[in-house]
């Protein structure tokens, strides 16, 4: 199993709670260095703190962080490499459960309600949020020199199962993470010789302050929960000399794999799909072949 070295600075999004405070907590215990940035600054500080105090030295700090707002992110990445001087890592972590997008359906009532614009708020965290983390962190790596990994930095996105099956309770949840895992897929094949890698974690159901603790009751009784351990593993796969890109690892309960991408049709599409790309780089003015 790949580790991180001595001294490396991760940059870790919703690491309050959740995956987040579990993936900050493995990398300090790896004596690296660790970003906090949460929305809840105060819940954010104290964990810092703790981790500081444990250590005996400054390895963690805290920056309250809107993850859909660039301004705030920008802060926070700046705040960063003021601290730390550059940062190895980038994980765009932070997210929320399902909010209702649209009433519930109930052709009896609709007549007699308006229509009403959609609650966007899943997405915003879940996809623009993270491309928000991405392009920063991508920003970052490109200003900075190779590491001691090897690497110029890498990106890990948290994904979901749900970002390849569907889900008619979670439409915009599932319409997220299925985002997420596009956008890793693709740009980690145009940052493959930069010495940056772009992969998702994607585990399915995860016992975390994301929902209502009374929404899990049901999942711990019969044991259809994903173990917390193997997410961290599957994060720790990416890190360190590990040249895994452009991959999806996932996670049901015990089980773990590399979700592959949909290649139906693939070869029929691919000449297409390819010629595209070149066209839009010479549009974009881009060297990339």
């Amino acid at each position: 199993m790949p580790f991180i070295s001595r001294g490396e600075v991760s940059y870790i999004t919703g690491a309050a709670s959740g995956i987040g405070r579990a993936l900050a907590t493995m990398l300090v215990n790896q004596s690296g260095l660790v970003v906090i940035a949460d929305l809840n600054s105060e819940a954010g500080s104290k964990f810092a703190s703790e981790l500081n105090e444990k250590e005996g030295s400054i390895v963690a700090i805290s920056a309250k962080t809107d993850t859909t707002v660039w301004e705030d992110q920008l802060a926070a990445f700046q705040q960063a490499k003021s601290t730390f001087k550059r940062i190895d890592y980038v994980f765009a972590n932070a997210g929320i459960a399902e909010h209702p997008w649209l009433p519930p359906f109930d052709p009896e009532t609709a007549t007699s309600r308006p229509i009403v614009k959609p609650d966007l708020a899943t997405v915003d965290i879940n996809l623009t949020g993270q491309l928000y983390t991405a392009a920063l962190a991508l920003q970052t790596f490109e200003r900075q020199e190779v590491g001691p990994s090897g690497f110029r930095g890498k990106l890990i996105l948290t994904a979901s199962v749900f970002g390849y099956y569907p889900s008619r309770a979670m439409p915009l949840y599932a319409a997220s993470k299925a985002g997420i895992i596009n956008f890793m897929r693709s740009a980690a094949q145009y940052y493959a010789a930069k010495n940056i890698t772009i992969n998702a974690i994607a585990p399915n159901l995860v016992d975390t302050p994301i929902a209502p603790d009374v929404l899990f009751v049901p999942f711990r009784e019969r044991k259809l929960l994903s173990d917390m351990k193997l997410v961290l593993e599957q994060f720790q796969k990416c890190l360190g000399e590990s040249d895994i890109n452009g991959q999806a690892l996932s996670i049901c309960q015990e089980s773990i794999w590399i979700h592959p991408p949909d290649t139906h049709m693939f070869e029929k599409n691919d000449p297409a799909c390819e010629l595209i790309s070149v066209q839009l780089f010479k549009l974009f003015g881009d060297n990339t072949l």
